[in-house]
């Protein structure tokens, strides 16, 4: 197992349904343990993850999207040392699809995943043809 540490975090907006954000990260996640926490009147949902291997289902919604060379593009352009943040649309994501976040185009903010470690590796495993 590629030693790697993930955190996955998501922001539940005062105008979303907990469970429905919860529902989006499993859609690209899978069965995650999620916990929720509260930060100041904010709610957040968080996991943490250790291992490629626990990604396998990103790596899944990935291949079936036909997304891997824009995803490694995008993941590889991210990374900053032994570290890689990349936020994912919770819309897409509620829907069943992945598609990669940004602040224009999605106004409730990313289900963000912070990736530490062999991140070449994490993309690798995620990107893989």
């Amino acid at each position: 197992m590629t030693r790697v540490e993930i955190a996955v975090e998501a922001v539940v907006n005062p105008t979303e349904s907990v469970e429905k954000v919860e529902r989006a990260v499993r859609n690209v996640l899978g069965d995650v343990d999620l916990k929720q926490h509260t930060r100041g009147n904010t709610t957040v949902l968080e996991c943490h993850m250790n291992g490629v291997e626990s990604l396998r289902h990103l790596r899944e919604q990935l291949r079936r999207a036909r997304i891997r060379g824009a995803a490694r593009a995008l993941l590889t352009r991210s990374t900053q040392g032994s570290t890689l943040i990349f936020g994912l649309n919770r819309q897409a994501a509620y829907a069943g699809r992945v598609s990669f976040y940004h602040s224009r185009e999605a106004p409730l903010g990313p289900i963000k995943i912070t990736i530490r470690g062999d991140v070449d590796a994490a993309i690798r495993y995620l990107c893989e043809q």
